[in-house]
């Protein structure tokens, strides 16, 4: 009797210490979706910068209101293989579906529409944002800008200083 009460004893307290670490687990990926939104939300108009390399019209239309609109990805994919910081410790990434209200600080003369994907369409520049990574008082983030064949792929990087994140660079990743 009393090795099935330890053992019943023993699973329990697995059970215990497992529900702990999920409930941690979840509270860290819900802090990094917070960080995450919150950088996107302080700093679209830098993430969804330079779009205007994109529009291409005659001299005489210049002057004339933007021809074309920004699609922005609706979700932040799951980090690859292939990330840059695969290389760097301690960086977790986030991965989460942007909302309306990540972007009620964006201000351009172009239109833009949460998409749910690239449809090729030539008067839109699709916008990807591609990973969030933050680490602690680090965050980076890649930006993808499309528009047919024509693609930028940026990386930005922010620092925490007294509890607020501060865009330090950007720099460009890619280009074609």
């Amino acid at each position: 009797m009393d090795r099935i009460f330890n053992k019943i004893v023993v699973v329990l307290l697995a059970l215990t210490i497992s529900c702990k670490k999920e409930q941690k687990i979840d509270t860290v990926k819900n802090d990094l979706i917070s960080e995450g939104r919150s950088i996107i939300r302080e700093y679209s108009n830098i993430l969804i910068d330079s779009v205007e390399q994109f529009d291409v019209r005659p001299a005489n239309e210049k002057n004339d209101a933007p021809k074309i609109t920004i699609g922005l990805i609706d979700s932040i994919p799951k980090r690859t293989d292939k990330s840059k910081l695969g290389r760097q410790d301690g960086h977790t990434f986030a991965v989460f579906k942007l909302e309306k209200e990540d972007l009620i600080n964006f201000k351009s003369p172009y239109k833009l529409n949460l998409v749910k994907e690239n449809n090729n369409d030539g008067n839109v520049v699709f916008v990807t944002i591609l990973e969030v990574s933050i680490n602690e008082d680090r965050a980076y983030i890649v930006v993808k800008k499309v528009r047919g064949i024509g693609m930028v792929e940026d990386d930005y990087y922010f620092k925490k200083e007294n509890g607020k994140w501060i865009f330090l660079i950007k720099r460009l990743s890619k280009m074609g």
